[in-house]
């Protein structure tokens, strides 16, 4: 694992840069175990010491407290007690001042060690361990190097477990295309995320078609065209793709990239929804040719976005 100080990838690469923190916690045995974990740099805003934090009345669960970061009030969230029910008070401890979702947050860490560029194909989704992945686990990937195992937290899943209304939004007023019959692929790593998404879409009346990794949507596609290629009309198949961007395998800007220059499924339209779609990183989604981009949890955007995607594209069948 080679350590790299560009953090500006190009654009549909597969690639991402990774900063490596540890979480210590006891074994079964009382001994001290230290963790490495893992954070995607285009999340990360700065990493700092700990600050003074203000505790509020009836915090949820592992929320510490806040503080002021150049006016911005910053929630704090210990992941050592989130992850393993630990809460380790040591005063050298780190905070990870992180951005995603259109929002600030601190996560409360034992040390941070340094970044590491990977290829998504290096991350293995941890529905491949048998019995850890699913809805209850913390952790989208597993980074498997020659002498450690990175472990990439789900912190949009954990934001949304302690403060629902940080998560999706709910959505009251749905539009649809009444009579049309659509199917919307989605690739999604967050199995929390993932089904949020699909009820909502499945609510508006469209067919969902879900993939835990960017691999698994492609090899579909795929599919889909060799049978477009044999006669079949491509739109009986897919009308629409929503892809996150951070993802095992392939990542969101890679997906979108091989649909656009593949000669028959380009028309396809392409909407990247992801914690990661921000004003600096906006350019990486244009580059390889997505029709929209959208922050989370902005349901509502979405599914407009999706009615006005199928009705620019005339995916009626």
């Amino acid at each position: 694992m080679a350590k790299n100080t560009n953090i500006l990838l190009e654009s549909g690469t597969n690639e991402l840069e990774v900063i490596e923190f540890i979480i210590e916690f006891p074994d079964t045995d009382g001994t001290m175990v230290a963790q490495s974990f893992g954070i995607n740099v285009a999340k990360v805003r700065e990493i700092i010491r700990m600050p003074e934090l203000t505790a509020l009345p009836n915090m949820p669960e592992s929320t510490v407290g806040i503080f002021n970061l150049r006016g911005y009030i910053v929630p704090v969230i210990d992941l050592g007690d989130w992850l393993y029910h630990f809460n380790n008070i040591a005063a050298e401890r780190k905070l990870i001042v992180a951005e995603f979702n259109a929002m600030r947050l601190g996560f409360v860490v034992n040390d941070v060690r340094r970044i590491y560029r990977f290829s998504w194909k290096q991350v293995e989704s941890p529905d491949a361990i048998n019995d850890y992945g699913g809805e209850n686990s913390s952790i989208i990937g597993i980074i498997k190097g020659e002498d450690k195992n990175i472990l990439m937290v789900d912190v949009e899943k954990i934001i949304a477990e302690i403060n629902p209304k940080l998560g999706m939004e709910q959505v009251d007023d749905i539009h649809h295309l009444d009579g049309a019959n659509y199917t919307v692929l989605m690739a999604e790593d967050s199995p929390t995320i993932r089904k949020m998404i699909t009820d909502r879409l499945k609510v508006a009346s469209y067919n969902v078609v879900s993939c835990n990794d960017g691999v698994a949507a492609w090899d579909l596609l795929s599919m889909y065209a060799e049978r477009a290629q044999q006669g079949e009309d491509l739109r009986s198949m897919v009308n629409l793709v929503i892809t996150d961007i951070e993802m095992p395998q392939m990542d969101g800007h890679a997906l979108t990239r091989n649909i656009k220059n593949h000669p028959i499924l380009s028309k396809v339209p392409v909407i990247i929804f992801s914690s990661l779609v921000s004003d600096e990183l906006h350019h990486k989604g244009e580059a390889v040719g997505a029709d929209a981009q959208l922050t989370k949890p902005k349901i509502s955007l979405l599914l407009d976005t999706v009615l006005d995607l199928m009705k620019k594209y005339n995916q009626v069948r």
